[in-house]
């Protein structure tokens, strides 16, 4: 039995996250043992629960997540990190580690000693927001382990392997989708007035969704600015956002607006599928993606999506999906969203991402056999 060791920042509720989550339940347990391996020790999110709940062991580097931890962290990296990922494997003996997010320079700190282990890394946003600017050590980190360590990389989507390939000067870039569940975004047995009855959302609501942690790059303002044009247009309009995070600037906007009681906030959700149900248009105006897998998830769950012009045409996967650019104005958004004679004009093979699917892949590529 092959002994992997998952590597993220922590288990909080987002797409990279639920991935892993998805990996620690899906490889087959007679051939691995999954080993989740966090920077910080984040519980009582949805995923946590789920991989607790399954016995799937998480691994903390640090002992808090408090700010000041995180600036002793960074302090002190170069001192402390090694000695903990030494004792890490030492303890663990992991046959191959999979990473996740910016932890690439943990790696580098204990090359030497992850001779004989399999590295994997799967970039889960734009090359150039992971390699670049502030991230720049990770670049350096990914061009010695793939040196030193044969590093191989994981992109989402044939463009970004092309992307990596060229960076990083290598031609073994593979793609692995980050896949779902089909089948819990197609069956879902609650109805959506049920749904909406039990989230306080009212029952004949036009409901305008968005699904993402509230950070810059999902673009919540530029959101709020949107809905404030819809709900102009439809008395009924209501917003429902899912996510975790800094939600108080956006509450002050839809305040600022005179919005209160057209909006819900949700966070650590297990119910995503159903939550989906609830909403009859999905609204995605990041400022960047590497993805965005909650788009596909939409789609899977037969739902309109106006997004940006910043997502990855990868994402576009039926025509029920509208590109807009974040430079139209607002009222255009609010156009796109309300008038239902508007129609993408991608079609792809949306079963490509089936978790089901790609599981064997990464179960092969993990082999060695791709």
């Amino acid at each position: 039995m092959k002994k992997i060791v998952q590597f993220i920042t922590d288990i909080g509720d987002g797409g990279a996250e639920t991935l892993v989550k998805d990996y620690a339940l899906l490889l087959d347990r007679n051939e691995f043992e999954v080993v989740i391996l966090t920077r910080y020790p984040i519980k009582g999110t949805a995923n946590f629960k789920h991989l607790e709940n399954n016995n799937i062991r998480i691994v903390s580097l640090n002992k808090s997540n408090s700010t000041l931890a995180k600036i002793w962290n960074k302090l002190t990296f170069k001192f402390r990190i090694p000695v903990l990922m030494r004792r890490f494997l030492k303890e663990e003996k992991p046959d191959i580690m999979h990473v996740h997010l910016a932890q690439l320079r943990y790696l580098d700190t204990v090359s030497d000693e992850l001779k004989g282990v399999k590295l994997f890394y799967t970039c889960h946003n734009i090359v150039s927001h992971y390699f670049a600017g502030d991230n720049i050590a990770e670049k350096i980190a990914a061009e010695h382990l793939i040196k030193n360590n044969n590093l191989r990389l994981i992109a989402l989507h044939d463009d970004m392997k092309n992307e990596l390939n060229e960076l990083f000067n290598v031609d073994n870039s593979v793609v692995i989708h980050n896949g779902i569940d089909f089948s819990r975004f197609k069956n879902v047995a609650i109805t959506k007035e049920e749904k909406r009855k039990e989230i306080g959302v009212p029952e004949n609501a036009f409901v305008m969704g968005h699904i993402g942690r509230f950070a810059e790059q999902k673009n919540h303002p530029f959101l709020v600015e949107v809905f404030n044009e819809v709900a102009k247009e439809r008395e009924d309009a209501f917003l429902l956002m899912i996510g975790a995070g800094d939600m108080a600037p956006i509450e002050a906007k839809l305040h600022d607006y005179g919005l209160d009681g057209k909006y819900a906030i949700l966070s650590n959700r297990t119910d995503i599928p159903e939550l989906l149900k609830t909403m009859d248009v999905f609204v995605f105006p990041s400022l960047f993606e590497g993805l965005g897998i909650v788009l596909i998830e939409a789609q899977v769950a037969g739902l309109k999506c106006v997004v940006s012009d910043k997502i990855p045409e990868e994402a576009f996967q039926t025509d029920q999906i509208i590109s807009l650019s974040l430079e139209k104005r607002y009222s255009e958004w609010r156009d796109a969203i309300l008038d239902n004679t508007i129609k993408g004009n991608s079609v792809r093979d949306i079963e490509s991402y089936d978790i089901n699917k790609e599981i064997h892949r990464l179960e092969s590529l993990y082999l060695g056999k791709i």
